[in-house]
């Protein structure tokens, strides 16, 4: 029984640890990302993925910014991407932006609360 209850106090410790650390690992995970898009293709509404596609503003070639990494964190602005936008996320930054006609819209990535840049 004292077995159990040790291996239960150790992985509540491990399961316990700062989820600052947690966010300072996701941050520096996202980091790597990169996203540029002139949007051609905007996914279904039902679509909880990061669909878009289109075509690529520097190389002119198609492209998408399916990323399992920060398509969840991407995908909170999709009701503010139309098609004719492009969406700018460079790789070993933190900032996803959204470029309109005549407005640019950007976000940095946060979690629990703390704003990464």
């Amino acid at each position: 029984m004292k077995k159990y209850i040790i291996l239960f106090c150790v992985c509540l410790s491990l399961f316990s640890c700062n989820s600052a650390n947690d966010c300072d690992a996701s941050a520096e995970n996202r980091r790597t990302d990169e996203c540029l898009l002139i949007v051609k293709r905007i996914p279904s509404v039902t679509d909880d993925r990061f669909d878009y596609r289109g075509i690529n503003p520097i190389t002119q070639k198609k492209c998408d910014c399916n990323s399992k990494r920060s398509d969840l964190w991407w995908a909170k602005y999709k009701e503010q991407i139309e098609i004719g936008d492009t969406i700018i996320k460079k790789k070993g930054e933190l900032i996803f932006s959204i470029h309109k006609k005549d407005t640019i819209l950007s976000f940095n990535f946060e979690c629990d609360g703390k704003v990464y840049k």
